[in-house]
């Protein structure tokens, strides 16, 4: 089981690293949300980042895993790999993990309400169909993903800007949706 080719998976992490293992997830989720591609990527993704971060707020020791998403195996070497890579462009970037801020992280096995409603919020936005909308919630979710990975309080307070800015975001669509309709409303007689 210790080879470099041998295979784990997610419900093994899972079970290993409990809600900790939930920012890998919420990070691997955060990937196929980002990407602006015609296909509905964003949907499943949102649901399972709203499915964990609704657990996040409740306490739950690790993430519930439909049987199909727990039997998931990847190689351990490749698991390995993109974990290298990462922290690897995170250094590039001069972006540190470290633990610090724990009080942003909260405390693993308790009730952390605020990271799980701004994921429950972010998953419902990456799930709507808002034009540009899915970059900054998946963001939001990789930030705090990597926040309870490493235990950072500084990445999950980034993640809830970048919530912010999403609803900003969604707030201005909103805003000059109304204006279009009004403008049109005076254009258009009995409209």
């Amino acid at each position: 089981m210790s080879g470099p080719g041998r295979a784990v998976t997610v419900g093994a992490l899972a079970d290993r690293f409990g809600m900790a293992g939930a920012g890998a997830l919420l990070l691997l989720l955060s990937i196929p949300a980002f990407l602006p591609v015609p296909l509905p990527t964003g949907v499943p993704a949102g649901i399972a980042m709203a499915v964990i971060g609704a657990q996040l707020a409740v306490g739950a020791r690790r993430p519930w895993l439909p049987g199909w998403m727990r039997r998931f195996s990847l190689r351990r070497d490749q698991v390995a790999r993109g974990i290298a890579r990462l922290f690897g462009l995170l250094r590039r970037l001069g972006l540190r993990l470290r633990r610090r801020l724990p009080r942003a992280v909260g405390q693993e096995g308790l009730p952390r309400p605020l990271p799980g409603l701004v994921l429950v919020a972010c998953g419902i936005v990456i799930v709507l169909p808002i034009p540009l909308g899915n970059q900054l919630p998946s963001l939001a979710v990789a930030a705090i993903g990597l926040g309870l990975l490493r235990r950072d309080g500084v990445f999950v307070l980034a993640g809830y800007g970048f919530a912010l800015a999403s609803a900003a975001w969604i707030a201005a669509l909103l805003l000059a949706g109304a204006e279009i309709l009004e403008a049109l409303g005076r254009l258009v007689p009995g409209w």
